[in-house]
């Protein structure tokens, strides 16, 4: 919702022309970013912004550099957004207790980049990560198909500075890993998607990277075989960093040529006999359940292959040119990701769709991405529809990570509640009782 001249006048005015610009240009798009937009460059600034809208009871949708700029609903009242992006950069790394202090605005990309001068990392690889910031990662809880072995945000977040609606700054946990004292405030920000307040500084743990990395991608005829090594593999005593079964869509984001309609990618990072071993046991296992190695990579080109993976996630920043393209994640049992998988190339071949797909069977978090021109837009809408019924009929959730405004006013983005609900609209009361952060966008209209 646009805000008056006046207004705006008065933005720029507090923060000089060049920091204050009219619109984002991705709002339109993805339905929940129109306004004006911010850029902060220090805490002092965020909390001054924070005090102007309370004054002028105006909305801030908090935005990183806009690759979850599609994330939930539009926000419900006029609004400007308040970017982080300048906000970067590494204050602190004690490489000897393996953590880090950034500021929130800090790419997951550049961070990798600092932390790899001392063989150090964050286990943290949700799609995009040169969009990704770290206060993004937060407060959408974004993971990937690493999350088997390394868990989600908040394993990793020892503390945090947040800016709340009043204009206070608190400090959430701390900055060594031996701090047990009081609530673990950190786990209400993780995941909140910035309704609660507004992330400025993390502190992280980090792991050593490991001294082998390797990338086994294996092809198959039918989910059955996939289904088969997968669970063989996860019951066994190996320990993968990643097990995703992928769809035929998401083969060809490897190469147009393959043609095999579904397979399974499996990662392993550790020692080198430790990860010898274990690919000879994966090796002949597949043998013996007839899937086909396409290939094994390692080191840097194994990384590159999950980017390949991540890759095919819509952000704002990228051109539509005349495709709707709409991600979604679903939620469900690790044993039935294969069967959920197959649900959705069965929707998709329906509708005469586009979609790479893969998802994690000791995880049970599900990726896909529909793609279609935007004439097909009411066959995209049903299928989504049509998979939502198959993924909440036993009782998972389906949720649009990224989707244009369009498809959201036909297809409900959290579809059914999750059942602490009314917890987290208490603690929204008590954190933001004016609903100043993202209003509406949220589930449950939070």
């Amino acid at each position: 919702m646009a805000l008056s001249d006046d207004r705006l006048e008065d933005l720029t005015a507090i923060f000089g022309r060049d920091r204050v610009v009219r619109e984002a240009p991705e709002g339109t798009l993805w339905g929940s970013s129109t306004g004006p937009v911010v850029y902060a460059e220090s805490e002092e600034e965020v909390q001054r912004a924070v005090r102007w809208a309370a004054e002028k009871k105006v909305a801030i949708v908090p935005r990183g550099r806009g690759a979850y700029a599609g994330y939930g609903h539009p926000v419900n009242r006029d609004f400007i957004i308040l970017s982080l992006e300048r906000m970067d950069g590494v204050l602190e790394h004690s490489a000897g207790d393996l953590t880090v202090t950034v500021r929130a605005g800090t790419t997951l990309s550049a961070l990798r980049e600092h932390l790899s001068r001392r063989d150090q990392f964050l286990p943290l690889d949700p799609p995009r990560p040169e969009l990704t910031t770290v206060g993004g990662a937060v407060v959408t809880g974004m993971t990937g198909p690493k999350r088997l072995k390394y868990g989600t945000v908040r394993d990793w977040v020892l503390g945090l500075r947040v800016v709340l609606a009043d204009g206070r700054v608190i400090r959430t946990g701390g900055k060594v890993v031996k701090n047990v004292a009081g609530y673990d405030m950190n786990k209400l920000f993780v995941g909140s998607l910035g309704t609660l307040g507004i992330i400025t500084q993390c502190t992280l743990k980090l792991r050593p990277v490991p001294p082998v990395e390797i990338l086994i991608f294996l092809e198959a005829d039918d989910w059955k075989a996939v289904y088969r090594l997968s669970r063989r593999l996860l019951d066994s005593s190996l320990e993968p960093a990643a097990v995703e079964a992928i769809n035929g869509g998401a083969i060809r984001l490897f190469s147009e040529d393959w043609s095999a309609p579904c397979g399974l990618m499996v990662g392993f990072e550790d020692e080198r006999p430790a990860v010898e071993m274990q690919w000879d046991r994966v090796k002949s296992w597949a043998e013996e359940e007839g899937l086909r190695l396409r290939f094994v990579l390692e080191g840097e080109d194994a990384a590159e292959g999950w980017r390949v993976l991540g890759q095919s996630f819509p952000c704002a920043s990228d051109s539509s040119d005349g495709e709707v393209a709409v991600a979604v994640k679903g939620i469900t049992l690790p044993d039935r990701v294969t069967e959920m998988l197959g649900a959705v190339d069965e929707v998709s071949t329906k509708g005469d769709l586009q979609v790479a797909a893969h998802g994690g069977t000791g995880t049970g978090v599900i990726r896909a991405v529909f793609r279609a021109p935007t004439e097909r837009l009411e066959a995209l809408t049903a299928a989504l529809k049509r998979l939502r019924e198959r993924f909440e009929e036993p009782g998972g959730y389906l949720v649009l990570e990224q989707a244009p405004l369009e498809v959201k006013e036909r297809v409900p983005v959290w579809g059914r509640p999750p059942g602490g609900l009314f917890l987290m609209r208490r603690l929204k009361e008590r954190f933001d009782p004016d609903g100043r952060f993202n209003p509406g966008r949220f589930v449950g209209g939070m």
